[in-house]
């Protein structure tokens, strides 16, 4: 049942619009983290011994030590190529590889969740499918008419949309797997430390200027709010079966991210939204652009 389903997904019409906005946006937010001043910081500390990237020690070693000066402009140039769709045939598998090497740099001197898991498989995704059908500088010098309603452009999506429920059902899997954490998870005590210890650098504490109540006594509110967040990131898995409840994931997923900004966590919500837009059905890019 959920083989055929996704089968008969990928056949059905879809947008080249849809897949032109997250090409674009894709690369912004590719030009933004590539642009982040943690490089220049990182460049100059040691790595640490226990994030292991895809590629052996002394590659590792060459593109921490030498290469990354030019992989970081190199990204950065062809992020801008992506957002103005020039010369996609060469820029997408281009941009994936030089990707994957500065995000490779990044996290083998730092041990925290950056960007790549969200982008690298979009961006591989890219480069077989046609993404600059419209919106492109290469639509423009092609002039040729397509079909902006093919499957085409469809299956792209699909996938794309797969990829953003499996991020977050993973997290959500992650949270109660092995069993024994899944207990010390929803006593809710990570979420009131998490509350707690940024309160001060928090939008809650910016806007409102006192907390809600004590935050280092123990409420039940911790355990509601971590409960309720595992709940929406499991539910997630449910795109696998059906799109009818996309839009309410979407805004549930959105909803926790904002809640998490204000909270003082750094959180992906523009990454969320911006796979997530894969979720939305394409027939409404189409509607919306019509009649603009």
């Amino acid at each position: 049942m959920l083989n055929k389903n996704i089968i008969n997904r990928l056949s059905l019409p879809g947008s080249a619009y849809q897949l032109a906005v997250i090409r674009i946006l894709f690369g912004i937010q590719i030009l933004f983290s590539s642009s982040s001043k943690i490089f220049d910081f990182l460049k100059n500390v040691p790595g640490t011994d226990y994030t292991l990237t895809i590629f052996p020690n002394f590659i590792q070693n060459y593109i921490n030590i030498y290469a990354i000066d030019v992989i970081q402009i190199s990204v950065q140039i062809l992020s801008i190529f992506l957002i103005l769709g020039l010369f996609l045939r060469w820029v997408t598998p281009l941009l994936f590889i030089s990707f994957i090497l500065q995000f490779s740099f990044l996290y083998s001197k730092f041990d925290a969740p950056i960007p790549w898991l969200y982008i690298w498989f979009p961006l591989l995704i890219f480069i077989y499918s046609d993404t600059g059908a419209v919106w492109s500088v290469d639509s423009i010098l092609k002039k040729t008419k397509k079909s902006l309603t093919s499957s085409k452009y469809r299956w792209p999506i699909e996938l794309l949309s797969g990829w953003w429920a499996y991020i977050y059902f993973a997290a959500g899997l992650a949270k109660v797997l092995p069993f024994p954490k899944a207990l010390q998870w929803i006593d809710g005590g990570t979420s009131q430390k998490i509350i707690y210890d940024r309160y001060l650098d928090s939008g809650f504490h910016f806007i409102f200027g006192e907390p809600f109540f004590d935050y280092s006594q123990y409420n039940v509110i911790f355990s509601i709010l971590t409960i309720g967040s595992l709940l929406i990131e499991i539910s997630v898995i449910m795109i696998f079966f059906t799109n009818k409840f996309n839009l309410i994931l979407l805004v549930l997923i959105l909803c926790m991210h904002s809640f998490l900004f204000l909270t003082g966590v750094p959180g992906f919500g523009f990454l969320g939204l911006i796979l997530g837009l894969s979720l939305i059905n394409p027939s409404y890019f189409h509607q919306y652009i019509k009649h603009s």
